[in-house]
């Protein structure tokens, strides 16, 4: 039948009347004709389509056919062919979408297509199909050949097999066309190409070739061998589920790793790999690591953690998974008591300074006052922490060298400084310091015998000690011996005879006889540093420290009324040449760096230095390495560089200070003196840098508390520092709003006069919540704020549609409240009016309300249902107005939603027809009716 019905055996019999029988003979030819006609078009239409593949190998198109090669064209075959089957087969299968096809189905049995074709259908489809009898039967003699094209397009709707789809594997295996290749010609016999080209002749009507006649041919093959459908373009493309697990393969054994070099458009696979540390608050980094290593650092049981297991990579062998892990540090190596040493220097520093006011900028600008008096008062704060460390000893005999050089002495009152009494007195000033400075504990009362007095007395003497040198030679009847070492530093005539009777002894070669600490102490009274003896080369300045040599230099071989500057440079010339016969200045700590391309000095070295060359470079002197073997330690090298900037050395560049300056305040702050930090900040000459740097230091360490307006730090930087309110305000409405408090952020906002940032804040988080739970008071008070003494707003962007509208809705619930309580109905009348105004002008700009989220547009529903019922009772209150117009003005202004909005048009629908049955016309009409009733 025409849909894929059998029929009985009875109805394939031969008509027995003449007229059919000539029918039927005709539509036999016509059959055959049109089956002609169609193969002559089927062969046209694939030499158009396909015109590439005429210059092919007739053999090698026929192999490629034979071995079920399909082409790629554009044919109908291509497009309505099943394009998912290459994402439909099995994910275990050698299944390849460019795989030539192993198996073609085709069903050659009529009775299977005929349950392939019922088994898809459906019920709706099927009463279709029972319908069409009735409509097509009675046309079938006159119209055969249109029936026969309803029956095609028919089929084409309802006999689409639907488990076509659902499986594609299950059919065939691998694809049945191939996409790599160029498309070959297409078999003239194939009956999937035959139905598609007349499927496409059918729809479009556009074929030369008679419809009749295709449909005629079609209607006569589908008995005699099954056509394959045309399927719809309906992709569902199978999903492959991400499956993660806890392992991270290591870099080396990725694939990834082999081409690292040659990724150049996605650098994601191997940066992917790699992480920014960043130094947090409390000298915090956070780093990745992975999970074993995580066990061996729970398992070290050291006093502290190595930093190889700390940043220990990832091995080869490792495939634990990433973690996070928080590793702080202890940047000042040994020192325990951090705040017990710098709060008291910098207290003195704190009440030594100036506060300058810089025009133009709310934040001051500090400078140290008076130098000599600072010097004084850190050498004397300094003294106090004596034997309390290392560090603190060697902070003492700094300040001790800058009291010596710089400082106030009762001797020097009203003196100038280049007059040659005052230079005697710093180079003794500097004599007593270099005595106090080289002096051990246990000298003068170490046990001395016969056999070491000498040695004795010489380490007396590199003390400058001559007075108890000279005790101790009469003590053991060498009075000789003291009578020469009385007469040390006595000037030039005892040196040039001493010098002389040194000379006769080596060339009488008696210098043998003599102990070679006695010749040592010989030579000190001669002002010989080295001298060539029986005993070999004698070098006094061997084996000493550099402050020995500097020492020795300014005693005993300078003359007595040389400066400091002559003895420094005598010290130069030493270490400095060629024989090299004294030691450099180097610093005092242990394991002090020595293979540097630039070399490292002490700092009380180049304190010399830039007592005895103004010029010298103030970034040496300050630099931390030249007293600590801890580069993070800025405390010595900020104090001693405010010193010498009150002192007048301010040659030093100000990116160095400022640099310095941040620094320190950063150490500050990772032992928590962060208001001490900032006071450190503002020594910075830059005003742009100072100001950041303190806004950035406050915001990152105030405290926010609903409950503590200040704390004491804040009250310090406040009271003691100079710091504005407005800045710490603001700093804490940025803590604030970081830790998700976005109403102590609008408080403080307000309160730093932030009024763009404060709106936005109010708007975004706190007036919907305000309206909804109606807390009208708190957030009046919030935006009330918003303006000044005058009564005009403050210029804020957006008020006008934002926070305008909250504050003209709350003004105008705080007037109906009003209205409530009076009595007398005239008060009411004009209360009334004198709001009408400004309803009407909140009803046409509730509109404009932005609604960002949910929240804000329920905000706005609430006050577009309050003004709703305002308008109600204005109307009720003053009958004079239309209620039905002004009803309808406020449902067309005002975004209610839907079910509040159908409630009202109801009700202004009732109010419309009580004012229509009102009106005189409709009233005389309807007495009228009554009385003829």
């Amino acid at each position: 039948s025409k849909y894929g019905l059998g029929d009985s055996d009875e109805e394939d019999e031969l008509p027995t009347d003449p007229k059919k029988a000539k029918i039927t003979t005709l539509e036999a030819q016509q059959r055959a004709n049109a089956e002609k006609m169609t193969l002559n078009s089927l062969r046209q239409a694939q030499k158009i389509s396909e015109d590439a593949a005429r210059n092919l190998d007739p053999k090698a198109l026929v192999a490629g056919v034979a071995s079920g090669f399909r082409p790629m064209d554009d044919t109908a075959e291509f497009l309505l062919m099943d394009k998912t089957q290459f994402f439909q087969a099995g994910g275990n299968s050698d299944f390849s979408m460019f795989d030539p096809p192993r198996h073609r189905p085709t069903i050659t049995s009529p009775t299977a297509v005929l349950a392939q074709e019922m088994v898809g259908n459906e019920a709706h489809k099927m009463q279709l199909m029972k319908s069409s009898f009735f409509v097509e039967d009675n046309a079938a003699e006159d119209e055969p050949m249109e029936t026969t094209g309803r029956l095609l397009r028919h089929r084409k709707l309802f006999n689409v097999e639907p488990n076509v789809w659902k499986d594609g594997a299950s059919e065939s295996s691998t694809s049945q066309y191939d996409f790599e290749h160029p498309s070959p010609a297409l078999p003239i016999s194939s009956s999937v190409s035959e139905a598609s080209l007349m499927c496409d002749a059918q729809y479009e009507e556009t074929s030369s070739m008679a419809t009749g006649s295709i449909v005629a041919a079609v209607k006569e093959r589908k008995f005699q061998m099954p056509v394959t459908k045309a399927f719809k373009f309906v992709c569902n493309p199978k999903v492959a589920p991400v499956k993660v697990h806890a392992t991270t393969v290591p870099l080396p054994r990725s694939i990834a790793y082999e081409m690292r070099d040659s990724w150049i458009a996605d650098l994601g696979f191997y940066k992917g790999r790699s992480f920014k540390l960043s130094f947090g608050p409390q000298n915090s980094l956070v780093l990745p690591s992975t999970y074993n290593n995580m066990q061996n650092l729970k398992e070290f049981t050291g006093p502290s953690l190595p930093a190889s297991m700390v940043f220990a990579p990832r091995l080869a062998t490792d495939l634990s998974p990433c973690v996070m892990q928080l590793v702080e540090f202890n940047m000042v190596k040994g020192n325990e008591g951090f705040r017990e040493s710098i709060v008291p220097h910098l207290e003195v520093q704190l009440n030594d300074c100036l506060s300058v006011n810089v025009e133009g900028s709310e934040c001051p600008c500090i400078h140290p006052d008076s130098g000599t008096k600072l010097v004084s008062k850190h050498f004397s704060e300094s003294l106090k922490q004596r034997n309390a460390g290392l560090k603190e000893d060697y902070a003492v005999s700094v300040w001790s060298l800058l009291f010596a050089l710089w400082g106030d002495h009762d001797e020097l009152v009203d003196l100038e400084n280049n007059s040659h009494y005052m230079v005697m007195c710093r180079r003794n000033l500097l004599s007593e310091w270099l005595e106090n400075t080289l002096l051990g504990k246990d000298l003068l009362s170490k046990k001395v015998s016969t056999h070491s007095y000498l040695e004795h007395m010489l380490d007396l003497l590199s003390c400058h000690r001559v007075n108890e040198a000279c005790e101790l030679a009469f003590s053991y009847d060498d009075a000789n011996l003291a009578l020469v070492l009385s007469q040390l530093s006595s000037g030039a005539v005892f040196r040039l005879l001493m010098e002389e009777q040194l000379f006769a002894w080596q060339q009488s070669k008696s210098d043998k006889h003599i102990d070679l600490e006695r010749l040592k102490m010989y030579m000190l009274a001669a002002g010989a540093p080295m001298m060539q003896s029986s005993h070999g080369a004698i070098n006094l300045l061997e084996n000493k420290n550099w402050l020995t040599v500097l020492a020795l230099q300014l005693w005993y071989f300078t003359a007595p009324t040389s400066t400091i500057t002559d003895a420094l440079n005598a010290y130069n010339d030493a270490y400095q040449a060629e024989e090299c016969y004294a030691e450099p200045p180097k610093p005092s700590y242990k394991n002090a760096p020595s293979d540097t391309k630039k070399p490292v000095y002490d700092l009380r070295y180049h304190l010399l230095q830039l007592y005895s060359k103004r010029m010298h470079s103030l970034e040496e002197t300050l630099d931390p390495i030249t007293h600590t073997a801890d580069v993070m330690d800025f405390r010595l090298s900020w104090l001693l560089l405010q010193t010498l900037r009150a002192l007048g050395y301010r040659h030093c560049s100000p990116l160095a200070e400022a640099r310095l300056s941040v620094d320190f305040a950063s150490q500050l702050e990772n032992e928590g003196l962060w208001q001490w930090g900032i006071f450190v900040l503002l020594h910075i000459k830059q005003q742009t840098q100072r100001e950041r740097a303190v806004q950035q230091m406050l915001q990152r360490n105030v405290s926010v508390s609903a409950k503590v307006a200040l704390y004491a730090e804040e009250r310090f930087i406040v009271e003691e520092l100079g710091i504005p309110m407005s800045w710490v305000d603001y700093a804490k409405a940025v803590k604030a709003g970081a830790l998700g408090k976005h109403h102590l952020q609008a408080k403080y906002l307000l309160k730093a006069k932030h009024f763009a940032t404060a709106h936005d804040v109010i708007f975004q988080h706190i007036a919907p919540d305000a309206i909804i739970n109606g807390k009208m008071k708190y957030l009046h008070s919030l935006l009330i704020q918003f303006e000044d003494t005058e009564g005009s707003s403050i210029r804020v962007p957006n008020w006008a549609n934002q926070g305008q509208i909250f504050l003209d809705f709350i003004d105008i619930n705080a007037k109906f409240k009003q209205i409530r309580s009076v009595t007398n109905i005239s008060d009411i009348n004009a209360r009334w009016e004198n709001l009408k105004p400004q309803l009407s002008e909140l009803c046409s700009r509730i509109s404009l309300l932005p609604c960002p989220t949910s929240k804000h547009r329920l905000c706005q529903s609430e006050i577009s249902q309050s003004l709703s019922c305002l308008v109600h009772g204005m109307c009720i209150v003053c009958p004079e107005m239309e209620s039905s117009t002004v009803l309808r003005v406020a449902l067309e202004r005002l975004p209610l939603p839907q079910e509040f909005a159908s409630k009202e048009l109801r009700i202004w629908l009732e109010e419309l027809l009580d004012k229509i049955q009102s009106q005189p016309p409709f009233s005389e009409r309807q007495q009228t009716t009554m009385m003829e009733i």
